[in-house]
């Protein structure tokens, strides 16, 4: 598969720590995912001069052709991805700021005016 459709579908993505650090599923998402997208001509292309061994005895032809393109694919993406990674960079922030902040109103703030804190309680009351 060619590295800069690979490059593109990572680098498309904002990608998490745990989903990162678990690479065997990484790698088998995005497997899925280009060999769903590929064409059939592209499939073979990747896998035209793979040797056919004893593995593949016993299976359909479409069997082994994906199983042969996944194989394929899987090893393109974890190169890919492994030189990826040697080359990032993380960047915490510095001044101690959180992206996941609650807002103002749910910890102490006003509160809502169209519904009370026993709005359960009331809605026994309305049965």
């Amino acid at each position: 598969m060619n590295r800069k459709v690979i490059e593109a579908l990572v680098k498309s993505r904002t990608w998490s720590f745990a989903e990162i650090s678990n690479m065997k599923t990484t790698i088998e998402t995005l497997c899925d995912e280009i060999y769903n997208e590929s064409k059939l001509i592209d499939r073979f292309e990747m896998i035209r001069e793979v040797t056919i061994n004893e593995r593949f005895l016993g299976y359909s032809f479409e069997d082994c052709i994906r199983q042969a393109t996944k194989i394929k694919l899987s090893g393109d993406i974890a190169e890919v991805i492994t030189e990826m990674l040697g080359e990032a960079t993380i960047s915490f922030d510095k001044n101690g700021g959180n992206k996941n902040e609650i807002s103002e109103r749910s910890v102490g703030g006003k509160s809502h005016k169209e519904r009370t804190t026993d709005e359960k309680k009331n809605s026994k009351n309305k049965k």
